[in-house]
């Protein structure tokens, strides 16, 4: 089973907990049928099942940094250099008809304002031990934007007046 991305989870519980609410709301004011009762306990079910699921995927994506560092044992993935990591997902590879061409992977970026959320890049990547590798359609990513610290400033005002030059 394919693990689902935190928004996807979050998404469908959201959608779980508004069908309960209203189910509730009927069954306050109205009576519920033994049918609509049963669709409550199975309702109530997947709701549990799914915070489970997304309780699990908030702790994956905590720990991915993490387990990053220690799989690859270097310290090139630690960086002093301001960043921030975004998920994506890599919604369909691109074939180009040209063979000199290569393929593409567009990578959706969760975070992102709807009209820019959407990447493009060579589909080429190295693998721990410098093989070129693909990415799959579906696979779930982290998009890491990074710069040096002379290019940033504090977002803060008071934070500003406090940074030597």
């Amino acid at each position: 089973m394919s693990q689902r991305s935190v928004e996807e989870l979050r998404r469908e519980l959201d959608a779980l907990i508004r069908e309960q609410v209203e189910s509730l709301k009927k069954q306050t004011f109205g009576g519920l049928q033994q049918a609509e009762m049963r669709e409550q306990e199975d309702r109530l079910k997947r709701i549990r099942e799914l915070s489970a699921n997304y309780l699990a995927a908030l702790k994956r994506e905590l720990e991915r940094p993490r387990i990053k560092e220690t799989r690859m044992g270097n310290k090139s993935d630690v960086t002093d250099k301001p960043n921030v990591t975004l998920p994506g997902k890599v919604e369909k590879i691109i074939e180009t008809p040209d063979s000199h061409e290569p393929e593409q992977a567009q990578i959706s970026v969760e975070g992102a304002e709807t009209l820019y959320k959407e990447l493009r890049i060579e589909n080429t990547l190295t693998d721990e031990n410098g093989n070129e590798v693909r990415l799959k359609e579906g696979a779930d990513v982290d998009v890491k934007v990074e710069a040096d610290k002379d290019a940033t400033e504090p977002k803060n005002e008071n934070e500003r007046k406090l940074r030597p030059a």
